[in-house]
């Protein structure tokens, strides 16, 4: 589940998610609170007590209010003081545009 989800958010929707933090734990999060509401039934050796529904809803609630925040945090930065590198910083990467740092601190040691 994780592996197809990470290439549909990579390739296909072009997601920028390097770490595959929404493949990871927000389907495994939204599968998580589905299951309960479809294994939590009687009917499915569950103890009860507990609404599909309900959970489908929860479930779609916390995505909903995880992508509003997150628009409206990344917007706010974006609008402020911007979140992407430019071409150049990208090249030399984030640690020695932003940092001052290389990442491999061995190769500044170098003779």
């Amino acid at each position: 589940l994780f592996i197809v989800a990470f290439n549909l958010c990579q390739n296909k929707w072009k997601i920028d998610d390097v770490l595959g933090v929404w493949p990871l734990h927000g389907l495994a999060g939204a599968w998580g609170g589905i299951a309960c509401g479809i294994f939590g039934q009687t009917g499915l050796w569950g103890k009860g007590g507990v609404s599909f529904m309900s959970q489908i809803i929860g479930t779609v609630m916390g995505i909903s209010i995880a992508l509003i925040g997150g628009f409206l945090v990344y917007g706010i930065l974006r609008a402020v003081m911007g979140i992407r590198l430019s071409e150049e910083e990208e090249h030399e990467g984030a640690d020695l545009s932003i940092h001052k740092i290389s990442a491999y601190p061995e190769e500044d040691l170098r003779p």
